[in-house]
């Protein structure tokens, strides 16, 4: 696959004296619509969208373009899960690093599908040292994609530094414990991680993040990881197995969503309530909350279980005050499954809330019905936000359990009308 490239590398490479000859001028083609007519800079954007191997190949166009790709602002590997393709793939990216030396890069990405079987110990030093070279050539935004079932690639306990990184997402790696201790990358912005071992992970910090994303993964089983971000705009953790992580203030939060689908949630051998040291988390014994201190300064908030834990029952005896909350939505198992205690609890606390959303449907089907409802301040009340505008229960039937939900919401003065 890589074999063209490979003879590419070979005419391009100095001859015995180490010096290349000197380029004359080549006058560029006139008209405005000739790709030649591009500044070099503008023609090395480009070439940073395609994959390195056609980035590569372009140096045969003509004489100008013989180094353009070298100085491509993206770099973009990518490798299967065929034996003879993994050969070529180390021969290939390497030459192809040494090449271009640590000119700097906007985005790195590094894309490998179904190599399970194809990575040896020693290719996994090696995407290693890929990795560690993006960030010295100043990354940007950094990709690390491994798609393999039933297979997480190591990513060896690499302490990220780095002035430039912006964005960064892992998918199927097993990351090292001090390696999301992102305090020395003070421009990251973006984390995304997917389908992650984080078992051995004791925090993810970073004081300028501002979005994160966490879906498929792995966390402990013997203590809660603690995510210490500041300064999060939008937060996301869908999907997730074992410990749930505890939440740290995150006064500038906007956006949150939170879904439990594993049956092996914060599960325990030892008790139901989730009252002994275990549940409650090792590096966690205080009576803070979990998840919900963590989110009471954001405007919208998605709350979805489809599975029972104790961790919103524990939370919500200590249900702060979500002081700027807008727009929340609440899904079957807080509905029904806590014996509406999460409805009151939340509503009472939530002052400025405008619309409420309540989910009760089987997972995986769309809703049937949609009976909407607004707050009518026919007697004042203090129990919940006069704000309330807007209240939508979506559901399959009205059945028992969706009765007793609107049974609860008319006591606070909210009608409906069904559709």
């Amino acid at each position: 696959m890589y074999a063209d490239a490979r003879r590419l590398f070979d005419r391009m490479s100095p001859g015995r004296s180490g010096k290349r000859a000197k380029k004359a001028p080549i006058p560029r083609e006139s008209g405005a619509s000739s790709i030649e007519s591009l500044p070099d800079g503008v023609l090395q954007h480009i070439l940073g969208f395609l994959p390195a191997r056609d980035a590569v190949r372009s140096c045969v166009l003509a004489r100008r373009w013989r180094d353009l790709w070298m100085f491509a602002t993206g770099l973009r590997i990518t490798g299967n899960g065929d034996d003879d393709d993994m050969n070529e793939l180390r021969e290939f990216v390497d030459h192809l690093l040494l090449l271009r030396g640590i000119a700097p890069l906007e985005t790195c990405e590094l894309r490998f599908t179904d190599m399970a079987d194809a990575f040896s110990e020693d290719d996994t030093l090696r995407v290693n040292l890929w990795f560690r070279h993006a960030v010295r050539c100043q990354a940007r935004v950094l990709r690390l994609l491994v798609y393999a079932s039933d297979y997480c690639f190591d990513l060896n306990g690499l302490h990220l530094v780095s002035r430039h990184l912006m964005q960064l997402e892992l998918v199927g790696v097993e990351v090292k414990e001090n390696f999301l201790n992102l305090s020395d990358c003070p421009a990251l912005e973006q984390l995304e991680i997917d389908n992650c071992d984080l078992t051995v992970v004791n925090k993810i910090s970073s004081e300028s993040l501002k979005r994160l994303s966490v879906t498929n993964c792995a966390f402990s089983q013997s203590f809660r990881t603690s995510i210490h971000a500041p300064s999060m705009v939008s937060l996301l953790l869908h999907d997730n197995r074992f410990n749930t992580p505890v939440l740290e203030s995150m006064p500038s939060l906007m956006d949150a969503s939170i879904r439990i689908t594993h049956n092996d949630v914060d599960s325990c051998d030892n008790c139901d309530s989730g009252d002994c040291n275990i549940c409650h988390g090792i590096i966690h014994s205080n009576s803070n909350c979990i998840l919900l201190e963590g989110l009471s300064k954001t405007t919208n908030l998605a709350l979805i279980a489809e599975s029972k834990t104790f961790i919103f029952r524990m939370d919500l005896k200590q249900c702060p005050t979500f002081s700027k909350l807008k727009t929340l939505l609440l899904s079957d198992y807080w509905c029904v499954a806590l014996d509406l205690d999460a409805i009151t609890c939340i509503l009472k606390n939530s002052p400025v809330l405008e619309k409420l959303t309540l989910e009760h449907f089987l997972k995986g089907s769309e809703h049937k019905m949609e009976i909407k409802g607004s707050y009518i301040p026919v007697q004042r009340t203090d129990a919940i936000s006069e704000h309330l505008k807007i209240v939508v229960v979506k559901c399959d039937v009205v059945d028992e359990k969706v009765y007793r939900v609107l049974k609860l919401l008319s006591t606070f003065n909210i009608r409906f009308s069904f559709e």
